[in-house]
């Protein structure tokens, strides 16, 4: 069995990185919606649901 060697610290560190970089997107997308006409970001919305 591989012994294996976790930095907690560094783990902790990506996670919140990473759920800034969510919160930045989720900002992004939303300010995106608000300003796309219904028919564009709908027609996007619709290929993803499919």
């Amino acid at each position: 069995m591989k012994n294996l060697n976790i930095d907690l610290n560094k783990l902790k560190k990506s996670k919140e990185q990473n759920f800034e970089e969510r919160l930045k997107f989720i900002d992004m997308y939303a300010e995106w919606v608000k300003k796309t006409p219904n028919k564009i970001w709908s027609s996007q919305h619709k290929k993803i649901i499919k």
